[in-house]
C-alpha cells in the first residue's frame, strides 16, 4: 500500500496543487490556456521526440497492444453507444461524444506522467505507440462521427467530411514529435550532446507542468445537470474500458506483462481532456463532457489506486 501510494499521492498532490491555485486571484483565466499550450506544444513533444530520437524505445514492443488497447477503446465507444441510444434521448453527435467519453483516456496530461512513474523508461514504447495510435484512430473515429451527422443535416461534401480529422491529425503537435522522434531513430545518427542536455532540460518540465495543468483545467469546469449521462461515461471509462483492455491483452493476444499493465493502467486512466475540446468545438454535448471529466479524474485518484495495485 505504501509504495501505491508513493506513486499516486504526489501525482495528485501535484493535480490538486495546480487546481488550489487556479482558484486563487493570482491565476487569470487566461492562464491555464496559455501554460497548457507550452505543454502541449513545447514539453511535451520535446520529451517524446527526445525519448524516441535517442533509439531504443521501441525495442520490444509488442504490435498486438493497438488492436488489444483501441479494440478495448472501440468496443467501449460502441458500447455506451447502444446503451445510450437505447435510454437517453440524443442526437447523433452526443451519442458520439459519450462513446469517446467512453474510450479516450487522459494519455498525454495525466497517462504519460503517471504510467511512467510506476513502470519506468520501459513504458515509453507502448505509451509511446497508444498516444499516437490515439490520434490515429479515436480522435478522427469521433469526429467522422460528428461530420457525418451534421453533413447529412447541413448536406456538406464526402470531402469535407473527409478532410475534418485528417486536418485535426496533421496539426497535432503530439503526434508530430512522435512521427519525427521515431524517424529519427532510425537513421542511428543520435542526437549531439548540446541537444540532448537541452531536451533534457525541457522535458523535465513535461511531467510536472502536465500534471499542474491538468488542476488549473479542472477547476475551469463546473458540473452540470444530467447526471444520468455523466454517471454513464464515467462507469464505461474507468471500469468498463479497463476491464475490456486486460481481457484482450491477456485472453486474447496473450501479450507480456509489461505491455498488459501499461495498457490496462492507460485504459483506467479518466476522460481525456480532448473530448471537452471537441465537444467545444462542436458546440455539442459541452455540460455532460465537462462533468464526466471533473468526476472521473477525482473518483481515479482511488480507482488508479487499485489498477495498481492489482497490477504490480
Amino acid at each position: 500500500m505504501s509504495a501505491i501510494l508513493n506513486i499516486i499521492a504526489p501525482v495528485f498532490a501535484l493535480i490538486l496543487v495546480g487546481y488550489g491555485f487556479a482558484r486563487t486571484p493570482k491565476w487569470t483565466p487566461g492562464a491555464t490556456r496559455y501554460f497548457n499550450n507550452f505543454v502541449f506544444y513545447v514539453a511535451l513533444p520535446t520529451l517524446l521526440f527526445g525519448k524516441l530520437a535517442s533509439g531504443g524505445v521501441f525495442n520490444g514492443v509488442e504490435p498486438l497492444i493497438v488492436a488489444a488497447y483501441f479494440g478495448g477503446g472501440l468496443i467501449s465507444m460502441v458500447l455506451l453507444m447502444v446503451f445510450s441510444r437505447l435510454v437517453f434521448d440524443l442526437s447523433h453527435e452526443e451519442h458520439a461524444l459519450m462513446g469517446m467519453g467512453a474510450g479516450f483516456s487522459n494519455t498525454v496530461l495525466l497517462g504519460l506522467p503517471l504510467i511512467v512513474l510506476t513502470f519506468g523508461d520501459a513504458a515509453l514504447g507502448p505509451i509511446t505507440t497508444m498516444i499516437a495510435f490515439n490520434t490515429l484512430i479515436l480522435l478522427p473515429t469521433t469526429i467522422i462521427l460528428i461530420e457525418i451527422a451534421r453533413g447529412r443535416r447541413d448536406q456538406k461534401s464526402l470531402v469535407k467530411i473527409t478532410l475534418a480529422p485528417l486536418t485535426a491529425m496533421i496539426r497535432n503537435p503530439i503526434l508530430i514529435a512522435i512521427v519525427t522522434g521515431a524517424a529519427w531513430s532510425f537513421t542511428g545518427f543520435g542526437l549531439a550532446v548540446p541537444l540532448e542536455r537541452f531536451i533534457d532540460l525541457l522535458s523535465g518540465a513535461a511531467g510536472p507542468c502536465a500534471l499542474f495543468v491538468l488542476g488549473t483545467s479542472l477547476a475551469e469546469y463546473r458540473l452540470t445537470g444530467r447526471p444520468a449521462e455523466t454517471a454513464s461515461v464515467t462507469v464505461a471509462k474507468l471500469i468498463v474500458h479497463p476491464v475490456l483492455v486486460w481481457l484482450l491483452c491477456t485472453e486474447i493476444f496473450a501479450l507480456d506483462v509489461l505491455t498488459t499493465n501499461v495498457a490496462t493502467m492507460m485504459a483506467a486512466i479518466p476522460v481525456g481532456a480532448t473530448v471537452f475540446t471537441v465537444a467545444q468545438q462542436y458546440r455539442v454535448f459541452v455540460g455532460p463532457v465537462t462533468s464526466s471529466i471533473l468526476i472521473s479524474t477525482v473518483i481515479s485518484a482511488g480507482s488508479l489506486a487499485v489498477v495498481i495495485g492489482l497490477l504490480t
